[in-house]
């Protein structure tokens, strides 16, 4: 029975170290300009320190309507506080203060709402 006897081809001896190669410049080529590099890195840093100092300033204006809010509690009510709220709320004014209207144009949306809802 005659057999034959294959010949391996040159490029099979290549194959698996090419391939090897492509691998390993593909995780290289990663490893600078992909998601995980390290100019993504910089950039993340970047982002960090930026919501760090959002979250900082947002921690102070957090204590301060905190404090502002301890005033208004009944057991250590601040009058002058307490005076300002009432004003805005109830726009109120003392007698011997001036107070500065301002008139709406006749072009607002709101006064000719009012003028087609009025009395006919």
């Amino acid at each position: 029975m005659p057999t034959r006897v294959r010949r391996r081809s040159r490029f099979a001896a290549l194959l698996l170290p090419a391939v090897l190669t492509l691998l390993a410049f593909y995780f290289g080529w990663q490893s600078t300009r992909g998601a995980y590099s390290s100019e993504a890195r910089q950039e993340l840093a970047l982002q960090r320190a930026e919501e760090a100092a959002t979250l900082a300033r947002l921690v102070r204006q957090r204590e301060a309507l905190e404090a502002r809010v301890e005033r208004l509690r009944t057991d250590q009510l601040d009058a002058d506080l307490l005076d300002e709220r009432a004003r805005a709320k109830l726009n109120m004014a003392h007698g011997d203060e001036l107070v500065i209207l301002h008139t709406v144009d006749a072009a607002s949306p709101t006064v000719a709402l009012a003028a087609s809802n009025g009395p006919q």
